[in-house]
C-alpha cells in the first residue's frame, strides 16, 4: 500500500509540473503528427517524405502538429512550446520551421527557427493562402499539405538548394527513386516584369508629378503630400527624388530590377542628381537609390541601409510617413551629403581597435585625451557660413528660445543636450545636436524626439521546458505615441552539468528525427 502511494504521487507530481506543449514527438524517420484523426493517412506519409528529403538537403527541417485545442492558451505560446520541446531544426543554426493546428479553436500558427531565413512576410503568405483559405473550406488535408509544400520552398529556396522531388520526376525510375529537378524559376509577375525588362515605360509626369503609383495604391492627397515634399529639392535646383510605389504578386522581378530600369528612363530627363524611394507594398519591400557618388565610405552606407530598414519597417504602419522620412534623408544626402559618423564614436571605435596598445601603454593618458579632445570639438569657435565671423555660444536661458518645443522636452529629460551658436551679423543661428550615451529614452517613431519610454512587465517567466512571455508599453514624453504589444522570450537553457539532463536531452534525440532547433516564437498566425 505504501509503495503504490509513493507511485501515485510520483505520478502526479510529474503530472503536475508538465506543460501542455510536452507533446511526445513523432518517431525518428516520422515529421508529422495528427492527434485529431482527421489527417488522411497518404497526407501524413506525402510530409513525412517531403521533411525527410527537406533535412536531407540541408535546408531546414520541418514539424507538423494537428491537436484539437490547445485548451485556452495561446496558440503562438503553444506552439513555441512545443516547437523548443521537440528541438525543430538543426542545433546551432536553429533553421526549423513548425506548421501547428489548433483544429477546434480554429487556429494556426507557422513558428519559426531563430535562425530561420524565411521572413515572416511569407511565412503570412502561405498562413493566408494555403491555411486559412483552404480551412475555410473545410479542407484540412489541403490546408496541411499544401502548407508543408510552400514552406519546404520557401526553406530550400532560402537556403539555395533545389527544389523538392516530386512525383513527376519518378517516372520509369520506380517507386522509390527520384531525379533531383533543376532550380524552379520564381513566379512571375508580369505587369511588373514588362517594366523591369524594359517593354512598358513608365508613366512619370515630372515636374508635375514626382510620384509614379503602378497600382493605384494610394489616394489623391497621398500622393499630394509627397509631391510637395519632393517639389522643394527641385524648385531650389538642386536635384530630383521620385517615389515609385508598386504591389507585387510574384517574386519576380525583384523590386531592384525594377528601381533600376525607372532609374535607367527617368535620369537622362534632367542632369540634376537622381533619387528614388521605392516600396513594394506586398511585403512591405523597399529600396532607397541614391545618386552615384554619394556613398563613399562604410559609415555612409551603413546609414543608407538603415534607412532603407526604416523606410521598409515603418510603411507597414505608416506608408506615406515612411516615405517622407527616406526623401528627407535621400534630400540631405543629395544637399550637403550623409552626415559623418559623430567625433565621439569614431574615437571610441578607434579606441576599441587600440585598446589592447591602451591597456599596456597608458590607457588612463589616452582616454583623459579622449574626454578632452571631445569637449574641444564640442566647445571650438564657430563661424558663420555666410559672413565668416565667429559665432558667440549662448547660454541655457538665452538658447531656449531658438529650440522648438521637443527640442526643449530632451534637454529636460536628459536624452538629448543643444547647444545653439548665434551670429549677431547676420542674425543666423546654428544648433548642434549631441545624445546622450546612457538613457533610457529612445527616439519616438511618431514626433522623432528621443522621448519614447519603454516598460517592460513580465506575464510569465521562461523556464527550461517553456517559453516566456512580456509586455511591452511604450510612450513618448513629448507627443500622444503609445504602443503596447506583448513579445516571447527565450527558455532558459538546461544545464550541462546536470546528468540526468544530458541523458533526457540524447534520450529525445535519439527518438526523434528532430536536431535540437529552438525558437523564440516569431511566424506567423492565422485563424478562420
Amino acid at each position: 500500500m505504501r509503495n503504490l502511494l509513493a507511485v501515485l504521487v510520483a505520478l502526479w507530481t510529474v503530472s503536475a509540473l508538465a506543460e501542455p506543449w510536452d507533446i511526445t514527438p513523432p518517431p525518428r524517420g516520422r515529421w508529422a503528427l495528427d492527434q485529431t484523426g482527421k489527417v488522411s493517412a497518404s497526407t501524413l506519409q506525402a510530409i513525412d517524405a517531403l521533411a525527410s528529403a527537406l533535412d536531407a538537403s540541408g535546408a531546414g527541417q520541418l514539424g507538423v502538429l494537428v491537436i484539437p485545442t490547445t485548451g485556452g492558451r495561446n496558440p503562438r505560446d503553444f506552439a513555441t512550446g512545443v516547437f523548443n520541446s521537440w528541438g525543430v531544426g538543426h542545433a546551432g543554426s536553429n533553421d526549423g520551421m513548425l506548421l501547428f493546428f489548433a483544429v477546434n479553436d480554429r487556429k494556426s500558427e507557422i513558428v519559426r527557427g531563430d535562425g530561420s531565413k524565411v521572413g515572416s512576410a511569407l511565412t503570412d503568405v502561405v498562413m493566408r493562402d494555403d491555411v486559412v483559405a483552404n480551412m475555410k473550406r473545410g479542407n484540412l488535408d489541403a490546408a496541411v499539405l499544401n502548407a508543408a509544400r510552400s514552406l519546404d520552398a520557401l526553406m530550400r529556396r532560402a537556403g539555395g538548394k533545389a527544389s523538392a522531388p516530386t512525383s513527376h520526376d519518378n517516372t520509369g525510375l520506380g517507386p522509390d527513386s527520384y531525379v533531383t529537378p533543376a532550380v524552379v524559376a520564381p513566379a512571375r509577375d508580369a505587369v511588373l516584369a514588362a517594366y523591369a525588362n524594359g517593354e512598358k515605360s513608365f508613366a512619370e509626369r515630372s515636374p508635375r508629378s514626382w510620384v509614379v503609383d503602378l497600382n493605384d495604391m494610394l489616394n489623391s492627397s497621398q500622393r499630394a503630400q509627397l509631391d510637395v515634399a519632393a517639389s522643394d529639392i527641385y524648385s531650389g535646383g538642386q536635384g530630383r527624388v521620385f517615389f515609385l510605389v508598386v504591389k507585387s504578386t510574384a517574386d519576380y522581378p525583384a523590386l531592384d530590377a525594377v528601381v533600376a530600369r525607372f532609374v535607367s528612363q527617368v535620369r537622362p530627363l534632367s542632369k540634376l542628381p537622381l533619387a528614388v524611394v521605392a516600396l513594394d507594398l506586398r511585403g512591405p519591400g523597399a529600396k532607397l537609390h541614391l545618386p552615384q557618388g554619394v556613398v563613399t565610405n562604410l559609415w555612409e552606407s551603413e546609414q543608407v541601409d538603415a534607412a532603407q530598414v526604416a523606410l521598409r519597417d515603418g510603411a507597414a504602419l505608416d506608408r506615406v510617413g515612411a516615405m517622407l522620412e527616406a526623401q528627407r534623408f535621400a534630400q540631405q544626402a543629395i544637399v550637403s551629403g550623409i552626415p559623418p559618423r559623430p567625433t565621439m564614436q569614431a574615437l571610441e571605435r578607434g579606441y576599441e581597435r587600440n585598446k589592447g596598445a591602451v591597456m599596456w601603454s597608458g590607457g588612463g593618458v589616452l582616454l583623459g585625451g579622449l574626454a578632452f579632445l571631445k569637449r574641444w570639438n564640442r566647445k571650438r569657435v564657430r563661424h558663420c557660413e555666410e559672413c565668416q565671423s565667429p559665432r558667440q555660444l549662448l547660454g541655457d536661458v538665452a538658447e531656449d528660445e531658438h529650440l522648438e518645443r521637443s527640442q526643449l522636452k530632451e534637454e529636460s529629460l536628459g536624452s538629448v543636450d543643444y547647444d545653439v551658436w548665434w551670429c549677431g551679423r547676420c542674425s543666423d543661428v546654428l544648433v548642434l545636436r549631441y545624445g546622450a550615451f546612457f538613457t533610457s529614452y529612445s527616439s519616438c517613431p511618431q514626433c522623432n524626439a528621443k522621448t519614447r519610454k519603454c516598460e517592460t512587465t513580465t506575464l510569465s517567466h521562461a523556464t527550461e521546458y517553456s517559453t516566456g512571455s512580456e509586455r511591452i508599453d511604450e510612450r513618448c514624453e513629448n507627443c500622444s505615441y503609445r504602443n503596447s504589444y506583448t513579445r516571447t522570450t527565450a527558455r532558459i537553457e538546461r544545464s550541462t552539468s546536470s546528468s540526468s539532463s544530458s541523458s533526457s536531452s540524447s534520450s529525445s534525440s535519439s527518438s526523434s528525427s528532430f536536431g535540437g532547433g529552438s525558437s523564440s516564437g516569431g511566424g506567423s498566425s492565422g485563424s478562420w
